[in-house]
């Protein structure tokens, strides 16, 4: 069977909530014999396509390496810290290794990097059926980054400040898309025998580049060198949301 596939961008900016968690839009029909043919569906569950589609943002594997008082370089394995330590440095057997600073390399933004949520209709009827997405409920979008990022609480604010230095506007670890009465999309016309859908995504911003420790015997003020790691993440952009519109044949 052929498919027909008509995809629109409609982009908006939201304002923040502390509600959790879910979404929800609707499809509505003047018709009450139409919506009785017709299967709505609505969630801020992200599907089996849309999970392979977010393959593509999978991070790097981040990588270390160390250069001692000699200015001698080697790779070392990547420490994996304890999340949420909150002196500015952390420790491995031997040694401790003090936050010393984040380099940004390379950026990028994508306007459909966060799945937020979808609505969709299967139109049985032998009519049109109008579809519309209003935020019925609010979802929070929590960013993607590597280790280091997310533990270190100095690290947090570096990072999310380069980014907002380099690509402008305002980022997040974490954005909570809020509920509204407002139409955001539609309605829109779904010919009889489609299925149709309006998805949310909320942008993000990608940032690579390297973080430098000061490393130390343990529990010591003897210095022996700088550890560095390799970091990549995507943080939530605070206000670009964008909605996708698609249809196709059943």
């Amino acid at each position: 069977m052929k498919k027909k596939i008509v995809i629109s961008l409609l982009t908006t900016a939201l304002l923040v909530s502390s509600a959790p968690f879910y979404a929800k839009a609707e499809a509505l029909s003047q018709d009450s014999t139409l919506s009785s043919q017709s299967s709505v569906v609505f969630t801020a569950v992200p599907d089996a396509a849309e999970l392979e589609r977010q393959k593509q943002y999978e991070l790097q594997t981040p990588n270390a390496w160390e250069i001692d008082n000699q200015g001698n370089k080697k790779k070392v394995p990547y420490i994996v810290p304890a999340l949420n330590y909150t002196t500015q440095s952390f420790s491995d057997s031997n040694y401790d290794y003090i936050f010393n600073g984040w380099t940004l390399n390379s950026t990028k933004t994508d306007p459909k990097r966060f799945f937020v949520d979808k609505v969709s209709v299967e139109n049985r009827s032998g009519g049109s059926l109008p579809l519309k997405y209003i935020q019925q409920q609010s979802v929070t979008t929590q960013w993607s980054v590597g280790a280091n990022i997310e533990a270190e609480a100095e690290f947090k604010v570096s990072f999310l400040a380069s980014l907002k230095a380099k690509l402008g506007g305002s980022y997040s670890y974490s954005k909570t898309t809020s509920s509204s009465t407002t139409i955001e999309a539609g309605p829109k016309n779904v010919p009889a025998g489609y299925v149709a859908s309006y998805t949310k995504y909320r942008s993000g911003g990608y940032g690579a580049g390297q973080a430098a420790w000061r490393k130390y015997v343990k529990n010591s003020a003897s210095q022996v060198g700088m550890y560095y790691t390799g970091e990549t993440g995507w943080a939530v952009n605070d206000n670009a949301t964008t909605i996708v519109y698609a249809e196709q044949k059943l």
